[in-house]
């Protein structure tokens, strides 16, 4: 057994003094019990501190709203008997050209029209779409009657040469 020891103010050696135990044996006990209830009161008390950060971040992950992503979807529909391309954005915007020149009594250049490779909006005065450079007016088609990307150097219905081949290869 090694020896240990205390420095205490007057107060409380009377104390230590007054009990039925000698010093020695009142000071271990003393401090047994404080070093049990510190390492008690430790651990639970890590515990409950991982405990509350695991809930805090759950929480946050739980509570957290996600955005809405923008999402552009450009269909183009192939029908199957006749071997015809019907491109829906050129029929829909040509009836409602047509709808919006009856309604406003003849000014159908009002109407915004969006760009049929990337989606953004473009104005009336606008030939070519500001964002991709694709063609704003009527597309592109081949002389088979196929519509034409206007990155495409041959024509996947006929396999022509496009015009915008020879512009690509400059």
């Amino acid at each position: 057994m090694s020896k240990i020891t205390f420095r205490a103010d007057d107060d409380l050696v009377a104390a230590v003094e007054s009990l039925d135990a000698s010093k020695s044996e009142v000071m271990r006990e003393a401090l047994r019990e404080y070093l049990e209830e510190d390492v008690a009161i430790e651990s639970e008390s890590i515990d409950e501190l991982v405990d509350a950060r695991i809930e805090e971040v759950l929480g946050d992950y739980l509570r957290r709203e996600r955005s809405a992503q923008d999402v552009n979807v450009n269909l183009r529909v192939e029908s199957s008997g006749s071997g015809e391309v019907v491109d829906a954005d050129v029929e829909e915007s040509a009836e409602r050209a047509e709808d919006a020149s009856v309604s406003d009594g003849g000014s159908g250049e009002s109407e915004s029209v969006t760009c049929r490779q990337c989606g953004e909006s473009l104005d009336a005065a606008h030939e070519f779409c500001p964002n991709c450079g694709e063609q704003a007016g009527r597309p592109a088609l081949c002389e088979c009657g196929v519509e034409l990307g206007s990155d495409w150097s041959f024509c996947p219905h006929c396999g022509r040469r496009t015009p915008s081949a020879d512009v690509l290869e400059r």
